[in-house]
């Protein structure tokens, strides 16, 4: 018993520290976002994402895979960035009902499953 608790623990502080190192990091949009793209087009998507140093300064965050995800209305597309450093470049097709809001990110798993973590976007035109 005690040895389950002592590796519960361990896998606990193991999947919390990922997290703990993109605290407080905030994503800004380098383009500006095409609102009355029409469904289908692609469109490309460029962004940074910044995290506060050990002293205090912001520093570019660099992860990947980062991701964009574009929500229109009942759909959404999602692509990849192909750096792994900021800035971050994706080509993503517009989904149905056009551009009504935006995500963008880091994919992390939960086990075997996806699971993409989102940053605040600073200048968000849905913000």
């Amino acid at each position: 018993m005690r040895r389950v608790v002592c590796v519960t623990i361990l896998l606990f502080v193991a999947v919390a520290a990922p997290a703990t190192a993109k605290e407080g990091a905030r994503a800004r949009l380098l383009t500006a976002l095409p609102l009355h793209a029409k469904a289908g087009a692609r469109v490309t998507i460029e962004w940074t994402v910044k995290v506060r140093g050990p002293d205090g300064t912001l520093v570019p965050f660099r992860a990947n895979p980062m991701l964009v995800r574009l929500i229109g209305k009942g759909a959404a597309t999602t692509a990849f960035a192909q750096q792994f450093g900021p800035p971050y470049r994706a080509r993503i097709r517009v989904p149905r009902g056009g551009i009504r809001g935006i995500k963008l990110g880091l994919m992390g798993y939960s086990g075997t499953r996806p699971a993409p973590g989102f940053f605040p976007i600073v200048n968000s035109p849905f913000s």
